[in-house]
This record gives C-alpha cells, sequence and structure tokens, in this order.
C-alpha cells in the first residue's frame, strides 16, 4: 500500500482542450510571449516608418531570432533559429526582386537593434534579489511545518501533520511563481553578465535546488502523516530530532538569503540532521519511516546543494557516518 496522501485521478488529463492547457502554462511562456510580441511590432513599426514598401517581414523575423539569440537558455535552439531566419530571408531576397541589399541591410539592423532594446527593457533590474523574494515564503513554509510535523510524531497527533501536509499543498503557487522568477532571470543572464559582469548561475541553481527540496520535504510530511502516524507504525526516536535540526538549517539558509550572507553557515545543521536520520536505519525501519528517510536524505542533499556544495561533496558529506555501518 503506497504510503503517500491520496490525489485527484488524473486519467482524463490526455483529453484536455488546447486552452486549458496553455491557460496553464501561460504564466511560464507570458515573458517569451511579451518579449516576441514587443520585438515584433516595434520592429514592423520602425521598417514603415522608415519607409519599408508592403508589410515588412525580415526585420520582425530577425528581432526576434536576435533576442532568442540573446535570451534563449539553450543556446543551440537559438542557434537553429537563426539560421532558419538567415537562410529564409536569403531565399526571399532571391525570388523577391524589389529586395535590394541595402533594403535587406536597413531591415537586419532594425531587427537587431529592436532585439538588443527589448532584451535590454526586459530584463529584471534586481535579479537576485527578485530570486530570493520568490524563495523567502517557501523556506518559511518549510520550516514551520516541518516543525509541526515533528511535533505531531513527539505527540502522536495525525490531525496537526495532516495540518501541515495541507499548509505544504499550498507551496505549489510558491513553486510556480519560483518557475516563472528563473524563467525570466534565466533569459536575462547574458545580458547582466555582459553589462554587470555578475554571474547568476550559482544563484538560479541555488533556487532550482530549493525548489527540489520543497518536494523533498512535501514527500517527508506525507509519509510521517499517513505512513506513520495514521497507520500507527512505531516512530524511531531519531526522527523528530531530525527533522527539528533541517528546520534549523532552513531558518539559517533563509535568513542568509535574505541579507546575502555567506549560505555555507546552514551546512552543519544540515548535515547533522542527515545524521540523525542515518542513526534510524540502526534500527529496522517500518514503510512510512523508510520513505520519511529517504525523503529527508533528498531533502538534505538538495538544500546542500542550494548551499553552493558540489554534489560529491554533500553526498560524502551526508553520509559520512554511514561508512563502516
Amino acid at each position: 500500500m503506497s504510503a503517500s496522501v491520496p490525489r485527484v485521478p488524473t486519467g482524463d488529463a490526455s483529453r484536455r482542450g488546447i486552452l486549458p492547457i496553455v491557460r496553464d502554462a501561460w504564466p511560464v511562456i507570458r515573458p517569451i510571449a511579451w518579449q516576441i510580441l514587443l520585438a515584433v511590432v516595434i520592429s514592423s513599426g520602425l521598417a514603415l516608418l522608415l519607409g519599408h514598401t508592403g508589410f515588412p517581414v525580415f526585420a520582425p523575423l530577425l528581432a526576434v531570432a536576435t533576442m532568442e539569440l540573446i535570451c534563449a537558455r539553450h543556446h543551440r535552439r537559438a542557434v537553429e533559429m537563426s539560421f532558419g531566419v538567415v537562410i529564409g530571408a536569403l531565399l526571399t531576397a532571391v525570388v523577391g526582386p524589389s529586395w535590394s541589399t541595402p533594403h535587406v541591410l536597413i531591415d537586419a539592423a532594425i531587427g537587431t537593434a529592436t532585439a538588443i532594446g527589448v532584451a535590454w527593457f526586459t530584463t529584471p533590474r534586481s535579479p537576485v534579489r527578485l530570486v530570493n523574494t520568490a524563495i523567502d515564503p517557501l523556506l518559511s513554509e518549510l520550516a514551520g511545518n516541518i516543525r509541526a510535523v515533528s511535533t505531531a510524531l513527539r505527540r502522536q497527533d495525525p490531525p496537526t501533520a495532516g495540518a501541515a501536509v495541507y499548509s505544504l499543498v499550498g507551496t505549489d503557487a510558491g513553486l510556480h511563481r519560483l518557475d516563472e522568477v528563473l524563467l525570466q532571470v534565466r533569459r536575462s543572464a547574458f545580458l547582466i553578465k555582459w553589462s554587470t559582469g555578475q554571474d547568476l548561475t550559482a544563484y538560479t541553481r541555488t533556487a532550482a535546488n530549493i525548489g527540489d527540496a520543497v518536494r523533498n520535504i512535501r514527500g517527508v510530511a506525507e509519509h510521517a502523516w499517513w505512513g506513520i502516524l495514521r497507520a500507527g507504525e512505531h516512530v524511531p526516536s531519531p526522527l523528530p530530532q531530525a527533522l527539528d535540526t533541517l528546520a534549523d538549517g532552513i531558518g539559517v539558509l533563509r535568513e542568509e538569503l535574505d541579507r546575502d550572507g555567506c549560505l555555507s553557515n546552514a551546512r552543519p545543521l544540515l548535515i547533522s540532521s542527515a545524521q540523525w536520520i542515518s542513526m534510524m536505519r540502526s534500527d529496522h525501519l517500518s514503510l512510512g519511516a523508510a520513505g520519511v528517510a529517504a525523503s529527508a536524505d533528498a531533502a538534505v542533499f538538495n538544500l546542500l546543494k542550494a548551499t553552493g556544495m558540489p554534489a560529491v561533496e554533500a553526498d560524502a558529506a551526508q553520509h559520512a557516518r554511514l561508512v563502516g555501518v
């Protein structure tokens, strides 16, 4: 029997119409859509103002391709798009005798200038603060609810654990917001590095790892409530202490992010939480307890990576006391 919270069946997902799918995806694709729309409208308007005969085609196409070359997270796709636009423009110039060389060069200049302008205009002015603002409520929810789960395990209190589980379901909105912010920041990473020298890779990696940890901790709460407390299983004595220490580590991580401090200050508490979890494995674990331990281990691993620790070092530090056991 699965030790997770029952979820709404999703068997009808494949029969959903295109509009619901677009509506759900719109918060993520909205920044890209606005950038493309601005680039097309501005480049077309400039081409017409400069005496373009007929509706301009090459200027908006090159504007979109150049902007994707600047902003796309995966530059291979952007290069492929740019190559396609250039080949299309060359073919159009061959079959369209009205397209003179100066005409093409003017459209190219309009498209390139528009792409750079739109990309710069839509670049966040404080990307790090934007990311931290999206992370802060998630970490606050995690710390509070994981501590509530710890209290529920000590008191054998299923309703308190259940309330924490349902509270953590609300982190979906925060995770969606974080995804939106990460997309926006990643699309601005090249311009920000070019203009300020600031490399946002570490910040976006920290945010992505914290997002993974949120999902892991939701698993911790679900297994603790559904798999241990509601099933009446034995609570391993190190487990509440492990969760309290994990909550403390999350709290320190949140404080350091808020003041742009040293994220490594959270590592000792996170490693201590992992060591409490490792103590559980000296006893025979029930299915629910094993689920809690596995999810908590994954959460600690992702949080250690969020502090900037390489994955190999995080794994070694997390399971140092397991060697020889």
